[in-house]
């Protein structure tokens, strides 16, 4: 597993995945503090983080190299936009935390990557660059982002423009595909950064080409294809660290990575802080808030763990720098990561786990009221039911319906926001049926297969936006 290999193969797939779904409209809304978490807020990370090791490693008397702490440090500045979806959807945050957290995640992995070069050329460790000037780093950092942007943004239209004139699943995906992986090596191949391009162009995939070009059905195909091979690549990730390093490492650097992992959570909570004027711009409902999850949900996972393998193999701190990189990681993935639902519910922010749960035992409950008041209105017409009976039964009925209100009123969950939901879910499942009858119409060959391909998109379509109304 070359760096060349671990860079191609692995980056490009779990950058695309998280690309495609970002909501352009979203991240739009929130750029101002985005950017400024995801440019600035990697330098500083990294200055921050690197000083605050240095300085608190030296005052504990344990020696590390400065250039090992600097490449460490730069490696951990940027989130993980794997981790941080994954932490996102189990903790059911507020769409603008969500959108803020997902595209800082996204951005300052490019950002970081870019940093990354420049630190191993400052270092020496990338024989084929240049020595660093000022003129340099000013021109390296131009081309690298000026020219990702014309060529995934670029490829990224073209192909979205040729998915919508196509209808067919596999090869929609094969086109994402291309749109993944051949951005990233033509700008590779142009000496730009291919990170910024395969983002560009899965964001445009995402939003032009998903949204636009493709079925309902084409979009789910596509969706599913992208999040298994995000899932495999973090997987093989890992295996590789795990390979590469071994308990007794870990535990021989245990000190300078709990210092490490704190000093990135200090520096990332201080800039953070510093930067509030610019974030409040984004009517974020608490302080304490923006600050304590976005320092807190700032995951790190496979883009830190790839940055930290492609380090040539030869360099004298390459085993110190995997151990010291994992050790940070597997703090954010197995300390963070678990406790970020409570600190949420500290905050008072979004709504918990448990209240949606609440939520739909209301739902459930309420429906089942409704089927019951239905079949007593039934029995009440054919005169089944004696009317003194229907009268006490009726009256019981109306009574647990007024105490489910009120529980629902008590949740700040509105009763008829509920039925809403329900209807739709309904709906849903009347789509569903009407999708098979297309099916068993065209098997019994009353319809041709351009017609049932017709009739099935019109009905994913109608899903789909249940799904979205569902969502929002």
């Amino acid at each position: 597993m070359t760096p060349q290999l671990l860079f191609t193969v692995l980056l490009p797939a779990l950058i695309y995945e998280a690309a495609f779904h970002l909501e352009l409209r979203h991240f739009l809304s929130t750029w101002r503090t985005i950017l400024m978490l995801a440019v600035p807020g990697v330098a500083v990370g990294t200055v921050l983080t690197f000083g605050l090791s240095w300085a608190v490693l030296g005052a504990l008397g344990i020696g590390l190299p400065w250039p090992l702490l600097l490449l460490a440090s730069t490696i951990l500045a940027a989130t993980d936009p794997v981790g941080v979806l994954a932490l996102l959807r189990e903790i059911n945050a507020p769409r603008r935390l969500a959108t803020i957290m997902e595209g800082e995640s996204l951005l300052n992995d490019g950002i970081a990557i870019v940093a990354f070069g420049v630190v191993l050329t400052g270092l020496g460790l990338d024989p084929g660059a240049p020595s660093i000037t000022l003129a340099w780093v000013a021109g390296f950092l131009s081309w690298e982002i000026l020219g990702a942007l014309l060529i995934g943004g670029g490829l990224g239209l073209g192909l979205s423009w040729l998915t919508s004139t196509i209808d067919d699943h596999l090869i929609e995906i094969t086109l994402t595909t291309i749109s993944a992986f051949g951005s990233f090596l033509l700008a590779e191949q142009s000496h730009a950064s291919g990170i910024i391009a395969c983002l560009v162009a899965g964001v445009l995939s995402g939003n032009v080409g998903a949204t636009h070009g493709m079925s309902a059905s084409t979009r789910v195909a596509v969706t599913s294809f992208w999040e298994y091979a995000a899932f495999v690549a973090n997987s093989i990730i890992f295996l590789l660290v795990g390979l590469e390093t071994a308990p007794a490492h870990l535990l021989r650097l245990a000190g300078p990575i709990l210092v490490v992992w704190l000093a990135m959570l200090a520096g990332r909570a201080l800039f953070i802080t510093l930067s509030l004027p610019v974030m409040e711009r984004v009517r974020f409902a608490s302080r304490r808030g923006l600050v304590g999850v976005l320092s807190w949900g700032g995951l790190r996972g496979g883009v830190a763990m790839v940055l930290a393998l492609s380090v040539p193999r030869d360099w004298t701190y390459r085993q110190e720098l995997v151990d010291l990189v994992f050790g940070a990681v597997l703090l954010t993935i197995l300390v963070q990561a678990p406790t970020t639902p409570l600190l949420l519910r500290v905050l008072r922010i979004g709504r918990d786990r448990g209240l949606a749960q609440e939520a739909i035992l209301l739902r459930t409950r309420l429906r089942a009221l409704s089927e019951a008041e239905r079949y007593l209105e039934r029995q009440h017409e054919a005169g089944a039911v004696l009317p003194e009976i229907y009268a006490q039964l009726r009256e019981g009925l109306v009574d647990r319906r007024r105490g489910l209100e009120e529980e629902g009123r008590r949740l700040r969950v509105d009763a008829g926001a509920i039925l809403d939901e329900e209807r739709r879910e309904l709906e849903r499942q009347l789509a569903l049926v009407e999708k098979e009858s297309v099916r068993q119409a065209y098997a019994q060959g009353v319809i041709d297969d351009r017609l049932m391909r017709r009739l099935v998109r019109e009905i994913d379509n109608q899903i789909l936006t249940l799904g979205e109304a569902q969502e929002s």
